[in-house]
């Protein structure tokens, strides 16, 4: 059998995924929320610096969140300015980030509502919806 690792390249088909992973490894409220938008965004979590610095493999083959390795090297991991606020909303959703609002002029619809969905699922209000009417 393949030799597996969640975070790049991975070829053995019946492991888990990547996102399986994250999904799992979320417990908290926070980070449940800010996984949810991760995976719902996509595009963030196929740049393979991102996903070395958010996570690190336990032992046992499963992974742990380092919310302050991504913090700190978020502008080498080669994101955009949109990639980035997104990120740091991500990142203040999780962890201890403090982002200025002001940053929200930087996402596209697209990443606004996600953001705005997970802001939602965090609250706990069940009554809201966000859609993006194109």
């Amino acid at each position: 059998m393949t030799a597996t690792t969640p975070f790049l390249g991975q070829e053995d088909v019946g492991a888990p995924s990547f996102v399986e992973h994250l999904l799992k490894a979320a417990v908290t409220s926070r980070e449940q929320a800010a996984v949810q938008a991760l995976v719902e965004e996509e595009r963030i979590l196929t740049n393979d610096a991102v996903r070395r610095n958010l996570v690190r493999q336990t032992d046992d083959g499963g992974i742990q969140f380092c919310w302050q390795f991504l913090a700190y090297n978020l502008h080498s991991v080669g994101l955009d300015e949109s990639g980035r606020a997104f990120v740091n909303f991500i990142l203040s959703m999780a962890w201890c980030g403090q982002t200025s609002l002001v940053h929200v002029r930087e996402l596209d619809e697209r990443r606004l509502a996600i953001l705005l969905r997970a802001m939602i699922q965090l609250s706990g209000n069940d009554n809201l919806a966000i859609t993006v009417h194109c």
